[in-house]
């Protein structure tokens, strides 16, 4: 594990933590904020409410992970209002948890998973739209952590760290399980 945090420390992402996935505080409630469809994606993305694993098999699922390391990535935008500016930077470090998952991987960690900074955006819009069963890329496909029901903020405060929100600044937070 030293040797993958030694690989995080070089992919311009901050490493906020490493806890036991026991200690992501998951509820009920961030999904609710899905299913008020704030993005726009429910029911519009594969890897959105209510089309993802939902919140009952991954609470299970994390059964089968020991770490869950929670990166950082952080950019300056001057249009918050502009929803391309605003999400580029979750892609940037979507790739990032990617590739980390990746190394993982062929480090022997099979089960790895990293769970995005806000909802997938590899296919814009999503092929659920063209009327496809199932994502033709599950390759470079996850859910959020959100979508997931993990509650990011609350998770990051009983790790004693806050977010602080600005208009000049998004803050993305990723996830990958181990």
């Amino acid at each position: 594990m030293d040797t993958l945090l030694d690989c995080i420390k070089t992919k311009n992402v901050e490493l906020k933590g490493v806890i036991k996935p026991s200690d992501l505080v998951i509820d009920e409630k961030v999904i609710k904020y899905c299913k008020e469809n704030k993005c726009g994606q429910y029911g519009k993305n594969f890897m959105c409410p209510p089309n993802n694993i939902g919140l009952n098999i991954f609470k299970k699922s994390l059964e089968d992970y020991s770490y869950c390391i929670i990166l950082l990535y952080e950019q300056k935008i001057s249009k918050s209002e502009d929803k391309e500016e605003f999400y580029r930077p979750a892609d940037v470090l979507n790739h990032i948890l990617l590739d980390i998952e990746k190394e993982l991987k062929n480090q022997g960690y099979n089960k790895a998973m990293a769970l995005f900074a806000g909802n997938c955006r590899n296919c814009k819009p999503c092929k659920i739209n063209e009327g496809y069963k199932k994502c033709p890329y599950p390759e470079k496909s996850r859910p959020s952590s959100e979508s997931l029901g993990v509650d990011v903020i609350k998770t990051l405060e009983n790790m004693g760290i806050s977010i602080e929100f600005r208009q000049d600044k998004v803050t993305w937070i990723g996830m990958i399980l181990v």
